[in-house]
């Protein structure tokens, strides 16, 4: 990997940015909003190249900018390539930039150094679901892809720059297309072999395999299972807060039939309790999901997306049961509250609370340590620097909360 100085990088940027915008209407909007917003390299002072003199907040707003131009097109992807060979010469352990790296060097076809890059996210973080499925995935691509361009005719699959996984692809399809014409010709097993490794590389680029299917046997719960589970049971919700890391609520916590917790949680039996029955999270979410739990509720607005990460995510053993589809989104999924009753903006734990008093089932429903962030998040290294939820949901979930509460005492607040 070549680096990329930073003036270099930031006129890549200005570049793409003016091609955006250059088109009426403009093309990926959200993209050409956060380029707008980088300065342009004539601002910088003489000394901010690869080195020192780089602020964090710039090498933020890069990585921030090629996180969406990755979702583009391949101008995108390069340019969030080049991104990379920026920040990651100042920022070698960085799992954002390294992966950032890896789904763009995916999208464009280099495989072989997207599994690189894939396999360094794991060294830096195990619990990177994603990044593990892909290394599994693309281990199991490239001897494939290899085996399948030898099949095919002698020049057929040149990129000529191009997408060198979609020139392969296409290749294998035309071959497979004349042979199918001219029936009767040519070596049949060769045939079905080019057609089953075609239909391994479109596979493997949607869904990677999985050595476990049933995920150790984990068990799914839909709306009834999971409100028979909770049904005459005490629950409470532990908030990921100041408040829970600097008391002594660990007895207290441990004492309730239900504990559950979300996404990023920590565990520090004497602050916060040992146990962890249910662990809510967003699909997108990376945290936490080896730690063995009886139940794992994972939230989610998109089904497609929703479908993929969970696939991606689980980890065989870590967990029972896991809650189905239809859980995914309670609030606008079974409470059917659109924005028009609900304009405000979901949080995992407001999407939890809603639903626990919509099912109405337990007799007792605390909310420990939710002080709406008075006291700062208290959540796993990793996962600090992620924003709060804003203020808007931070208002409205208060409100929320507080025209239920029965009682409030101290860091407990009671809705049943």
């Amino acid at each position: 990997m070549t680096p990329v100085n930073v003036p270099d990088c930031l006129a890549a940027c200005a570049r793409l940015c003016g091609s955006l915008t250059a088109v009426r209407g403009g093309r990926y909007p959200e993209l050409a909003d956060l380029l707008v917003l980088l300065p342009s390299p004539e601002d910088l002072g003489p000394d901010t190249v690869i080195g020192p003199a780089v602020s964090d907040e710039l090498l933020d707003a890069l990585l921030a900018a090629g996180e969406k131009a990755v979702a583009t097109d391949d101008a995108g992807r390069r340019l969030a390539l080049t991104i990379t060979r920026t920040v990651l010469p100042l920022r070698g352990n960085s799992r954002p930039a390294w992966r950032l790296r890896a789904q763009a060097l995916e999208a464009l076809g280099e495989l072989a150094d997207a599994l690189l890059a894939y396999e360094r996210c794991v060294e830096l973080a195990g619990f990177d679901g994603h990044a593990r499925s892909r290394v599994t995935a693309l281990r199991t691509a490239l001897p494939e892809q290899r085996e399948l361009a030898a099949l095919l005719p002698p020049d057929t699959t040149g990129t000529s720059g191009g997408n060198p996984v979609q020139a392969l692809e296409s290749a294998a399809l035309r071959h497979i297309d004349e042979r199918l014409a001219s029936a009767g010709t040519g070596d049949p097993a060769a045939l079905s072999r080019v057609i089953a490794l075609y239909a391994d590389q479109r596979r493997h680029r949607l869904r990677p395999p999985i050595a476990d299917p049933t995920y150790g046997g984990t068990g799914w719960l839909g709306l009834g299972e999971f409100r028979n589970r909770i049904a005459d049971r005490s629950i409470c919700l532990v908030a990921n807060s100041g408040t829970v890391r600097d008391g002594s609520l660990g007895e207290l916590i441990d004492s309730y039939d239900v504990v559950v917790r979300f996404t990023s949680y920590v565990i520090d039996p004497a602050a916060t309790g040992s146990r962890t029955d249910i662990h809510v999270t967003g699909h997108r979410k990376v945290f936490n999901w080896d730690r063995p739990v009886t139940t794992r509720l994972v939230l989610g607005d998109n089904a497609a997306a929703w479908r993929t990460d969970v696939r991606a995510r689980l980890v065989p053993g870590a967990q029972r049961h896991t809650c189905e589809e239809s859980l995914r989104a309670p609030v606008r999924g079974i409470g059917r509250l659109g924005k028009d009753a609900w304009p405000h903006p979901l949080t995992c734990s407001f999407e939890v609370m809603w639903l626990i008093d919509f099912l109405d089932v337990s007799p007792r429903l605390d909310l420990i340590g939710f002080d709406f962030h008075r006291t700062g998040p208290y959540r796993l290294p990793d996962a600090m620097s992620i924003p709060a939820a804003s203020a808007e949901a931070n208002t409205s979930q208060k409100e929320w909360v507080m025209q239920r509460a029965q009682n409030v005492d101290g860091a407990v607040i009671s809705l049943r």
